[in-house]
């Protein structure tokens, strides 16, 4: 079967490439990608994309999405192929004793659509809940629920989907050092270590300092533009340790979420050159009705504070690709890739973008339209009507 999105800007970060132009899709996998071929494939069913972005599979990093561990998650389709983002990240829902029955229940479930992967939390036992049930019952800041063997060999079974772990940086009996961001990466020397940025209620976790001196290049520093992260100094300034560990390759990640994303902190932070690498929601049952909405939201929202389209964009593609080390899968539309392609729409009409404390008014504003997951097309409400070439 083949289907080709035509007259829409292709905008591929990775490639560069930025043009009006189709993309031609065979058998789940992308055949060509230039002007005026439509022509040439007269059989095939053609979604008509003029006036609409084309870019690669937008890849959300950070959602929680295993419903049925905890009351705290979204349903993985409900954020992704019907919001256009073909690709999620779990933000580590789940600990080791409970990921292979969460795998069976979303990412491997034949009723999901969207491709799932996941971070997992280097716990035995962690549950993403809306009581923060593993913090309120203190076996989240817990020696005894780390087990690096089991740990390890739960990466192994499941390498082709967990993509890197999770860690909330909690600490037991030295203020400064997190067992759990020690187990994570002695048990994944290879895969990044997404850290949760701020504080949680019930048990304590190291500071900011000690956090970011404890990171390697790779991993990701998730909430990243939150108020209060302690990135700043007393006059605004990032931390030398901050600006050390981005030296070093620390990525940013915006990681939405209600709470943990400031236009203050950001516009601060994007004055001193310090911009997110990727582009994240955090999408949960706390966000999804606001401020967050959606990944399209998100990316109106880095784009309203200045950054250009095509590096919005790459924030939620190529970047993204790269750090989870699936460039080879994802993030481009390079000819014989498999067919994982978003469609959005430039809404040029104010529009009002909130951070959960402050509202701003764009001009424009990025809608998903549908996308491509596995090379079949998923439009998002009201659908792109096909046309004849």
């Amino acid at each position: 079967m083949t289907l080709v999105l035509t007259g829409g800007r292709v905008l591929d970060p990775a490639a560069p490439y930025d043009a009006i132009a189709d993309v031609v899709i065979s058998d789940g996998l992308i055949a060509a990608v230039g002007a005026d071929l439509a022509r040439l494939h007269p059989e095939a069913e053609i979604i008509d994309c003029r006036g609409r972005i084309v870019t690669p599979g937008l890849i959300d990093l950070h959602v929680h999405v295993m419903p049925g561990l905890g009351d705290f998650c979204v349903e993985a389709d409900e954020v992704g192929v019907s919001a256009g983002v073909p690709i999620l990240v779990d933000g580590g829902t789940s600990g080791v004793a409970t990921f292979d029955l969460a795998r069976r229940a979303v990412i491997d479930h034949p009723a999901t659509r969207t491709k799932v992967l996941a971070f997992i939390d280097p716990n035995q036992l962690y549950l993403a809940t809306k009581d923060f049930i593993c913090h309120k019952l203190e076996i989240a800041n817990d020696g005894r629920n780390i087990d690096v063997e089991s740990l390890s060999a739960s990466l192994e079974r499941n390498a082709d989907v967990i993509v890197g772990l999770k860690v909330r940086a909690c600490y037991t009996t030295d203020r400064h050092t997190s067992p759990f961001l020690r187990a994570a990466q002695d048990a994944a020397p290879d895969l990044p270590v997404m850290v949760h940025l701020g504080r949680f209620p019930h048990t304590p976790s190291i500071s900011t300092p000690d956090l970011l001196t404890a990171l390697r290049g790779g991993d990701i520093i998730t909430h990243a533009f939150r108020g209060a992260g302690g990135m700043l100094d007393a006059d605004g300034s990032v931390i030398p340790e901050f600006r050390d560990a981005v030296e070093r390759g620390v990525r940013l990640d915006i990681g939405h979420s209600a709470t943990d994303f400031r236009f203050r902190e950001a516009r601060k932070l994007f004055a001193q050159g310090f911009l997110p690498h990727t582009v994240s929601t955090d999408l949960n049952v706390f966000n999804i009705g606001g401020p967050v909405f959606s990944l399209a939201e998100t990316l109106t929202k880095v784009w309203a504070l200045g950054v250009e389209l095509p590096d919005v964009i790459a924030m939620a593609t190529c970047n993204t690709a790269a750090s989870i080390q699936r460039s080879d899968e994802f993030g481009t539309l390079a000819v014989g890739r498999r067919a994982e392609v978003s469609v959005l729409e430039v809404v040029e009409a104010p529009h009002d973008v909130s951070d959960g404390y402050e509202t701003i008014t764009t001009e424009r504003h990025l809608v998903a339209v549908g996308c491509v997951r596995a090379g079949t097309w998923l439009p998002v409400a009201p659908a792109i009507e096909a046309v004849p070439v």
